[in-house]
C-alpha cells in the first residue's frame, strides 16, 4: 500500500465539492426551480380567482333562473284565466244574440248570488258534504257558503242553550 498524502480536493465537504463540479448548472437548476414554483403559486391564485367567480355566477343564474320560472309560472296562470274569461264573454256574447247556447249560470237556491254577482263580503259554492253536515240535501240546488253560515247559525239558535255551549 502505499500513503498518498492528502490533497485539497479532499478536505472539501459534499456541498462545496457539489458547487465545484456542477457550478452553474446547479445555479440554473435552482433558479429554474424557484421560477417555477412562484409561477405555480401565481397559477393557483388565479385559478382560485376564478373558480370564486365561476361559483358567484352559479349563483346569480340559479337566483335568476328562479324568478323567470316563477313569473312563467304566474303568467300561465294569467294566461289561463284570460282563456277561461274568453270562453266566457264569448258564451254571454252568443246568448245575448239569440245565436248560442243558452248559458245556465249556478245561481245560489236561497239568496240567488251568482258566480258573476256574489254576495255581499264574497262567497264561494258549499259542496255536497258541507251540506249533508247542517241536514240540507245538495239535490235541491246549488247553496253559497254565505247562506250555508246563516243556516248553520239559524240552527245553532233553535237548540236549547246547554246544547250550544257543546256545539259539534
Amino acid at each position: 500500500m502505499t500513503d498518498t498524502a492528502p490533497t485539497a480536493f479532499d478536505k472539501l465537504d459534499d456541498a462545496t465539492a457539489e458547487a465545484i463540479l456542477y457550478g452553474e448548472a446547479l445555479d440554473a437548476v435552482t433558479a429554474d426551480r424557484e421560477r417555477e414554483t412562484r409561477r405555480r403559486a401565481e397559477l393557483e391564485a388565479r385559478l382560485g380567482w376564478a373558480w370564486g367567480r365561476v361559483e358567484q355566477l352559479h349563483r346569480l343564474l340559479t337566483v335568476a333562473e328562479a324568478a323567470r320560472d316563477r313569473y312563467r309560472h304566474q303568467v300561465d296562470l294569467a294566461d289561463a284565466e284570460r282563456a277561461r274569461l274568453a270562453e266566457e264573454l264569448a258564451a254571454v256574447r252568443a246568448a245575448a244574440n239569440g245565436a248560442g247556447p243558452v248559458i245556465d249560470l249556478a245561481a245560489c237556491r236561497r239568496c240567488g248570488c251568482t258566480e258573476a254577482r256574489a254576495c255581499l263580503g264574497g262567497c264561494g259554492w258549499a259542496t255536497g258534504a258541507e251540506q249533508l253536515a247542517v241536514g240540507l240535501d245538495p239535490m235541491e240546488g246549488d247553496l253559497c257558503t254565505a247562506c250555508l253560515q246563516d243556516r248553520i247559525r239559524e240552527r245553532d239558535r233553535a237548540r236549547p242553550w246547554w246544547q250550544r255551549m257543546f256545539r259539534r
